[in-house]
């Protein structure tokens, strides 16, 4: 069977010793129609040793620093592949997982799809694996309570961004949950059996922050508040909850001005978040 080629984005920021290794699981695979375009949004970091390292089998496109959605983008635009896969410079792949995806893909004719990955600390022996099976066929409504498939694990048929006009939101925060957002609406979702890539956690992870999970949540509602046919799709204690971190929001943000210590925000903030955080958690499970 001919393999149909994929392009291979990698939005590049910080940390060359992770694009490094990125690159590597890259070329690792036992797909081999592939094009790697490492996008380097106006990173400082000069990378020329893994671009000489690699070449001509990777392409190094610069552009000004935008962020990981304009990266992502601009990525979109340029590819020449039938699929196109993310990769985050900081995460890596296992050697099948493109051969397993496309083969799934191909065979299937979904055209967009996932596999579960296995999360790890940066410095410490520390890992578990994220279970992201049960996210299969229509997940419009799973976006909205829990989602958790990780953006390096998908895969996506690029004609149907192009038609459709779907790209990554320009937001700080939340733009990859956005953007499936977008896709679910259109098309259900496939899932690939297996643990396929690895995820690294390096620090505190912006997402993981409960000041940051609480204005996500705000600004989601804002967004929805009077999308009645979406409405009629949640949960009224998933709506409650919403609402809820909505008027949280505006509490935490007055901290700014009056608490100094970023440690003692987000100690507020993950109790504020207690209440709404469970709910959405119940409600995932169901």
């Amino acid at each position: 069977m001919e393999q149909p080629l994929v392009s291979v984005v990698i939005p590049f920021y910080s940390g060359k010793d992770w694009l490094f290794e990125a690159i590597k699981s890259v070329l690792n695979q036992t797909y081999k129609n592939i094009e790697v375009l490492v996008i380097n949004d106006g990173s400082s970091e000069n990378i020329d040793d893994i671009i000489n390292k690699f070449k001509p089998r990777i392409r190094v496109i610069k552009k000004t620093n935008g962020g990981p959605a304009s990266a992502r983008n601009l990525g979109i635009k340029i590819a020449k592949g039938k699929y196109i896969a993310f990769l985050d410079s900081d995460d890596l792949w296992l050697p099948e997982k493109l051969e397993k995806q496309i083969n799934f893909m191909e065979k299937t004719k979904y055209v967009w799809s996932h596999h579960s990955y296995q999360m790890f600390w940066e410095n410490s022996k520390k890992s578990r694996v994220v279970d992201t099976s049960k996210y299969s066929g229509n997940v419009y409504r799973d976006t909205y309570i829990s989602f958790k498939v990780q953006t390096s694990t998908v895969v996506i048929r690029k004609s149907i961004l192009i038609e459709n006009n779907i790209y990554f939101p320009n937001m700080r925060y939340g733009q990859d949950l956005e953007f499936f957002r977008r896709l679910s609406k259109l098309y259900h979702l496939g899932y690939v059996d297996g643990i396929l890539s690895k995820f690294r956690i390096r620090g505190t992870n912006a997402g993981f922050r409960a000041k940051i999970q609480l204005y996500n949540r705000a600004n989601t509602w804002e967004n929805i508040k009077n999308n009645n046919e979406l409405l009629k799709l949640l949960p009224k204690p998933i709506i409650f909850s919403y609402k809820l971190t909505k008027y949280l929001s505006k509490y935490v943000s007055k901290l700014d001005t009056i608490i100094n210590s970023e440690k003692t925000k987000e100690v507020i903030s993950k109790f504020l978040y207690v209440l709404p955080y469970s709910i959405f958690k119940i409600y995932s499970i169901k």
